[in-house]
């Protein structure tokens, strides 16, 4: 496995080559979602990006190809009720909501960047959907 993830604005990322190295890139991301929560990409050499929100007692999960041109997909999570309000990140810069649909227990989120990272696909435990 080889993949960078990045998180800070002006920084060029951490590349990670092992599980132990990604959990340590993730926790330092998710230190710093203690200031604001944020979003983290995780991009695979291939130039698949999966990215996933920090800082919240939820996260969702966002993929986008190496062509950056559709399809993209969103995950579709059961950590909230479809009428709650969605759930809003910091990403480089920006707030970028999400609907509630796309949340998911930050576990299930992290074990799917592990997956990601992994196997190079997305994971079959988590359901996706087209956005």
């Amino acid at each position: 496995m080889r993949a960078k993830i990045s998180w800070r604005e002006g920084e060029d990322g951490h590349l990670v080559s092992c599980d132990e190295e990604l959990r340590y890139a993730l926790a330092e991301a998710e230190q710093d979602a203690g200031r604001q929560p944020l979003i983290a990409a995780v991009t695979l050499d291939d130039g698949d990006s999966l990215s996933i929100g920090l800082g919240r007692e939820v996260s969702v999960l966002s993929f986008v190809g190496a062509s950056g041109m559709p399809p993209y997909f969103s995950s579709q999570g059961r950590a909230r009720r479809r009428d709650d309000e969605g759930v809003v990140f910091h990403y480089f810069g920006h707030w970028t909501g999400f609907p509630p649909s796309a949340a998911l227990p930050v576990e299930d989120a992290v074990e799917a960047v592990r997956y990601f990272c992994e196997h190079g696909e997305l994971s079959p435990q988590v359901d996706w959907v087209e956005v």
